[in-house]
């Protein structure tokens, strides 16, 4: 049987790994980060009337809970856009209520506006900013951005019919945008929209790699 062990992150700064389960690790800090995890996606369809395959929210609880046994954080950041509507918001409950969970700060998104478990716009830890990235914030002096919302992707195309897209993370001196969690999310191709002084970094299901 082939090893299905994810592989090891990718150091993308000092003290800053990109990990290909698409999860941001403070290593001296000690705490994860997540961004648009769109909890409760196909739930919040069908509850209008979009019969989607019911899917997804096992896939966020395996891959969660494969990142917390592997770091075990001491605190986890989850960036906003957690769920994708109100009513899909039991998956996400059910995941903060397990027992020996860190401590979970659960940031508020535009997707989260009547969830009262999502209550705080943006966190401050030693040297990095965290919000959504739907709205502008002062960002303090000397912190990182760091923020989600974007969905930032990679696109390649051989002009002939084939095309590949995979989530991707932007670098910059002064923001990282995460890319999104969710299983569900298209993405949104940043290559043309990248900063003079950025990087992208592709996230493949085993390998992130360095684009600029």
């Amino acid at each position: 049987m082939a090893d299905r062990r994810p592989p090891p992150p990718t150091q993308i700064r000092p003290e800053v790994w990109l990990d290909a389960r698409r999860a941001l690790w403070l290593s001296r800090l000690r705490i994860l980060v997540v961004a648009d995890v769109h909890w409760g996606y196909a739930v919040s369809h069908r509850a209008r009337g979009n019969l989607l395959p019911v899917w997804g929210d096992e896939e966020i609880a395996g891959r969660l809970a494969s990142l917390l046994a592997d770091y075990e954080p001491g605190e986890m950041i989850w960036l906003g856009d957690s769920l994708h509507a109100l009513p899909g918001r039991r998956a996400a409950e059910i995941f903060l209520e397990r027992p020996g969970l860190p401590p979970t700060v659960v940031l508020s998104g535009n997707h989260d506006l009547r969830w009262s478990r999502a209550s705080v716009a943006s966190a401050q830890r030693d040297g990095f900013f965290f919000h959504h990235g739907d709205a502008k914030h002062a960002v303090p002096e000397g912190c990182v951005e760091v923020v989600g919302h974007h969905h930032p992707a990679v696109l390649w195309d051989d002009g002939a019919g084939g095309r590949l897209k995979m989530p991707a993370l932007v670098d910059g001196p002064r923001r990282l945008i995460m890319p999104a969690f969710s299983p569900w999310a298209g993405g949104t191709p940043w290559k043309g929209m990248l900063r003079a002084d950025e990087t992208l970094w592709a996230v493949a299901p085993q390998r992130v790699f360095q684009l600029r």
